[in-house]
């Protein structure tokens, strides 16, 4: 009864500052900053479970459509997207935004178009993993690492990567703090806390302290230095790490506020999807089976199953899509390189990542095929070649996935092809202008006098790779060219109508 009460004294009060300063509709609902007395217009619905007392503008709450920017969109551009995550400690041997940025002309010609940092703001020294520690436990929210340089190094970075025509996403770790954030020492209450009184860590990571989000104040908190990142210092959108330990409606309050600033920005979920994530606050999720049937299909595996990871999930809601991927920071440093995890069956499965419904995802160093697990708390930098072995392939599919309407991430069409060998896999990709299809040997034996129905006459070949060679001559091949024909181990191609 008493947080009844309580609630609604809640509401009347919101209800009688809505009648000094409100403009439109009686419908709309509005609600005070936390420690704020300004009266803004949020038109969120607030939940039931606030707590006693509270009155947090846009902290928590139900999606109500009524206000434009509550509508489920996602930004045009993210139908191009071609992402690639840097690991600026380890990118250069300086290892700072300064030296990160010679390599943009670079990832620019092999058609990278969207980089996501990892994390780039200090790094707590209490309780550190190894010498530099973890990424993940950050010390302070609105500051740089003074390893990576200057927040003023950060926004040449940006400016210059946004004046080449890149995106730039950050990295968010909303989960937990490093030991040395002040969040700490001020707001003690902010965290979770075990039966001894003490701050708990989540899981094994005891270099990091968990935050409570049944606090109020500290969504609020967190909320503001997001969009701090997005107002005042221009970036794109935010890779949010372990988004599933976060409460979705936390996700949604902080994507109200930062759409109403940009409302082109992008939401990538660290997590498979769920329809709370994606229901409104995330455009990308993890599509972690996907990576799962990959990594079978090594190990010989029917590759027919791998369709499977492929389909869009109910999971995802609206125009929302996966994110494909073969690598990334984690499973390069855990779970080895990406060669040792999946040898010769890289290339035709990293076209696959490129040309199945949604985004492809690069590694920094994935494009040579480093096989090296990258230290995760030491310094550990690349060794970089001139001629990076994959560059000419991820170029000639960075340039398919930007230029075919049928590659566009949230076309979820998506029709298997069934040759008369089930060895050969195959499938197309149409959105009623153009057609993209994939034929691949993705074992490693070679294969011999398959037939295949294409569904059309004849067809432009865009890319063939066998073995080493990369072919991007155009050529026009004919349904009659597909009967009968031989495949070597790991051989495809990929042909457009």
């Amino acid at each position: 009864m008493k947080k009844i009460l309580a609630l609604l004294m809640a509401l009347s009060l919101i209800i009688s500052l809505a009648a000094c300063g409100a403009k439109g509709s009686d419908e709309e609902t509005y609600a005070t900053d936390f420690g704020n007395s300004e009266v803004q217009q949020n038109d969120y619905q607030l939940s039931q479970d606030v707590p006693e007392g509270s009155v947090v503008d846009g902290v928590m709450t139900y999606i109500d459509g009524g206000d434009s920017v509550l509508q489920k969109t996602v930004a045009p551009w993210l139908d191009t997207c071609v992402l690639y995550e840097v690991n600026v400690r380890q990118y250069t041997e300086e290892g700072t935004f300064k030296a990160f940025e010679e390599h943009l002309d670079r990832l620019k010609d092999m058609g990278v178009n969207t980089l996501w940092l990892m994390p780039i703001h200090p790094i707590s020294e209490t309780e550190r993993k190894g010498t530099l520690g973890s990424y993940y436990a950050v010390s302070d929210y609105k500051d740089v690492n003074p390893e990576f340089g200057t927040i003023e190094d950060f926004q040449h970075l940006l400016d210059k990567a946004h004046e080449m025509g890149f995106k730039v996403i950050l990295d968010w770790v909303a989960n937990h703090t490093g030991w040395d954030n002040a969040w700490i020492k001020e707001h003690d209450d902010w965290y979770v806390h075990k039966d001894d009184g003490s701050i708990k860590s989540p899981y094994d990571w005891t270099d990091t302290a968990q935050l409570d989000y049944e606090n109020y104040q500290m969504r609020a908190e967190m909320i503001d230095a997001m969009r701090y990142w997005v107002e005042d210092i221009g970036v794109d959108g935010f890779r949010c790490d372990h988004a599933i330990g976060v409460p979705a409606n936390f996700w949604n309050a902080a994507v109200y506020k930062l759409k109403s600033v940009n409302s082109d920005i992008m939401m990538l979920a660290e997590t498979s999807a769920t329809q709370g994530l994606t229901e409104y606050a995330f455009d990308t999720c993890y599509n972690d089976m996907l990576y799962g049937q990959a990594l079978m299909t090594k190990g010989g595996v029917a590759t027919s199953s791998i369709q499977d990871g492929m389909v869009v999930s109910p999971n995802y809601l609206g125009d929302s899509f996966p994110m494909n991927y073969l690598d990334n920071h984690d499973k390069n440093s855990y779970e080895g390189s990406i060669v040792g995890r999946f040898g010769d069956t890289y290339p035709p499965l990293l076209a696959l990542t490129y040309l199945t419904p949604g985004i492809p995802l690069i590694y920094t160093s994935d494009e040579m095929g480093y096989d090296h697990e990258i230290e995760f708390f030491e310094k550990d930098t690349v060794k970089w070649n001139e001629n990076p072995k994959y560059a000419p392939l991820m170029t000639a599919l960075s340039k398919l996935k930007t230029s075919n309407s049928a590659l566009a991430s949230t076309n979820r069409d998506l029709a298997i092809l069934e040759p008369d060998n089930s060895k050969l896999f195959g499938f197309t990709r149409s959105d009623g202008d153009n057609t993209v299809i994939y034929l691949a040997n993705l074992g490693k034996e070679a294969i011999e006098g398959i037939n295949v129905d294409l569904g059309v006459d004849k067809a432009t070949c865009v890319l063939h790779v066998k073995g080493d060679e990369v072919d991007t001559t155009e050529k026009e091949m004919t349904a009659a060219d597909f009967n009968g024909r031989d495949y070597q181990p790991y051989e495809f191609y990929i042909l457009t109508v």
